[in-house]
C-alpha cells in the first residue's frame, strides 16, 4: 500500500483547471480508459460551475427545494472507491487517496462495490482473456488487507444467462453490510456472506422472463430485484426475487416500444426508480425516469428526458441515502454518439430538479453521495494541445460549485486492463 503523494503539482494544477475548458476542437464522445494513476491530495478547489438552474417543467410549480437542501445527505460515507488501470484507490471527501490493491497478473478488475460503512470494497476479477468459471471475489478492507476470497463453486448454473454474461458481472452489497451480491462471468449469481470462511450459496432464478443481469438487494436485504431480457435483446422486465420463498414477481412490464434499462432501490424499500427507452430502431429512443412501489403499483413519472432534448437519456441513477432526492446524468445527441449533458440533482418530494453543468468530458461512470455532496467520476476529452484524457473524480458541493479530489493523466492505449464495468445496466 502507498499513500499518494504531491510530487507533481504544477501537472496537477494544469490538469485541475484543464477539466473547465471546452475543448478547442470536436473529439469523439466514447469511453477512455486509465493507466498508470498518480493522484493528488489535498483536494484542489476550482472554478465553480454555473448556478444550477430549476428545470423549466410543470413541476416547478411545487414548493422549491434548495440545492443546498437536497445534497445535505445526513449519514452518507465520507471517501469513496475507484478502480483505475487495474487498482484500486480510496479517496476521502477531503481528497485524500490511498491505494489499497491492486489486481494480480492476468487478471482484469471487472465491478467494485464499496460496504454501505465504506470500511471495505469488493472487488470482482475475471482472468484475461476471460474464461468460464474464471471470475474471483476479494474483500479488502480500509487498510489494504485481504480479508476474504470467494470463487464460484462450479456447478451447474440456475440463472438464465445473458447474450454477453462477461460484460454484465456485478457486486452488491446487502444494506446491512452482511452479505454480497455477486454475479459471476459463468451466469452464477451467488449470495456471499462477508467475512473470510465464506461459501457462495447458489441463488435459482429459472422463473425469470429472461437472461438475468443486475441483480440488486432491497432494502431488507429479502428480495433481490433485477433486468430480465429476452435474447432478442428487445424486451427487458424489472422482476424481483423473495428469498425467502423462491418466488418471482414481475415489477414493470415495459411499454410497447420500451424497455427498462436500469433501475434503483429507494432506501425505504417500499418502491424502486427505473429508466424506461425505446427499442434500438424505434420512433422513440429517449429514456425517460419513473418511480414505481415494488409490487408494480402506482408507477409515477419523476423525470422527462425529452425536456433537455428530443432524444436524451436518463442514465446513472443515484438516490440519495436518506431518500428524498435522486441524482442522475443526461446525455444528448452528439456528432459520434451519446455525449453528457449535464447531472441533475431532483426532489422526488416536490419534483423540482437543479441543473449542474459541467466541464467538457468524454464519459461519465456513476455519481456517488457523500457526506459533503456528490462525486461524480469522469474522463476527459484530450486537448488539441496534446493534454491526454484524465480520469478524475469531482465533487459538487451543496452550493453547487466544483472540487477536484482526485485526478490522473490516462494512457489511452492500453485499454483492456482499465476502467472496470461498474454500470449496473448498460441501454
Amino acid at each position: 500500500m502507498r499513500r499518494s503523494g504531491n510530487n507533481w503539482p504544477a501537472y496537477l494544477a494544469a490538469l485541475v483547471a484543464s477539466l473547465l475548458l471546452v475543448a478547442c476542437a470536436e473529439e469523439d464522445a466514447g469511453p477512455q480508459f486509465a493507466t498508470d494513476p498518480r493522484p493528488t491530495r489535498p483536494p484542489t478547489e476550482i472554478a465553480a460551475s454555473p448556478s444550477p438552474s430549476l428545470l423549466p417543467t410543470a413541476e416547478s410549480m411545487a414548493t422549491p427545494t434548495s440545492l443546498n437542501d437536497l445534497l445535505d445527505s445526513r449519514g452518507a460515507a465520507s471517501s469513496v472507491y475507484e478502480a483505475s488501470s487495474n487498482e484500486v484507490w480510496s479517496i476521502s471527501s477531503n481528497g485524500e487517496a490511498t491505494r489499497l490493491f491492486t489486481a494480480p497478473g492476468g487478471s482484469v478488475i471487472r465491478a467494485i462495490d464499496a460496504s454501505p460503512d465504506a470500511q471495505q470494497v469488493a472487488v470482482l476479477l475475471d482472468s484475461a482473456p476471460a474464461e468460464r468459471n474464471a471470475s474471483q471475489l476479494i474483500l479488502v478492507d480500509n487498510s489494504g488487507s485481504v480479508v476474504a476470497r470467494v470463487e464460484p463453486a462450479g456447478t451447474a448454473s440456475a440463472t438464465p444467462v445473458t447474450r454477453a454474461a462477461e460484460r454484465r458481472q456485478s457486486v452488491d452489497w446487502s444494506p446491512q453490510g452482511d452479505k454480497l451480491l455477486v454475479q459471476f462471468s459463468s451466469g452464477d449469481i451467488v449470495e456471499v456472506a462477508a467475512d473470510e470462511d465464506a461459501e457462495p450459496i447458489p441463488l435459482d432464478f429459472i422463473g425469470a422472463a429472461g437472461g438475468v443481469f443486475g441483480p440488486a438487494w432491497s432494502p431488507t436485504g429479502q428480495s433481490i430485484a433485477f433486468i430480465a431480457e429476452r435474447d432478442d435483446g428487445k424486451t427487458r422486465w424489472l422482476q424481483m426475487l423473495d428469498t425467502t420463498n423462491g418466488k418471482i414477481t414481475t415489477v414493470v412490464t415495459p411499454l410497447a416500444e420500451r424497455l427498462v434499462v436500469d433501475f434503483a432501490w429507494l432506501p425505504d424499500g417500499v418502491s424502486l426508480l427505473f429508466t424506461e427507452g425505446g427499442v434500438p430502431g424505434s420512433a422513440i429512443s429517449g429514456i425517460d425516469l419513473w418511480q414505481v412501489d415494488a409490487n408494480g403499483e402506482n408507477r409515477a413519472l419523476v423525470a422527462s428526458a425529452g425536456t433537455v432534448a428530443p432524444v436524451a437519456r436518463i442514465t446513472n441513477l443515484s438516490p440519495s441515502p436518506d431518500g428524498r432526492s435522486v441524482a442522475y446524468s443526461v446525455l444528448v445527441p452528439g456528432s459520434s454518439g451519446p455525449v453528457v449533458d449535464s447531472v441533475w440533482v431532483r426532489s422526488l418530494a416536490s419534483g423540482v430538479g437543479f441543473r449542474v453543468s459541467l466541464p467538457s468530458i468524454a464519459s461519465l461512470e456513476d455519481i456517488w453521495w457523500t457526506n459533503e455532496g456528490i462525486v461524480v467520476p469522469v474522463v476527459t476529452r484530450g486537448t488539441a494541445q496534446g493534454r491526454p484524457p484524465t480520469q478524475a473524480l469531482l465533487q459538487v458541493k451543496r452550493d453547487g460549485s466544483m472540487v477536484a479530489l482526485w485526478a490522473v493523466p490516462t494512457a489511452v492505449a492500453t485499454p483492456t486492463a482499465a476502467t472496470p464495468t461498474v454500470d449496473r445496466v448498460s441501454p
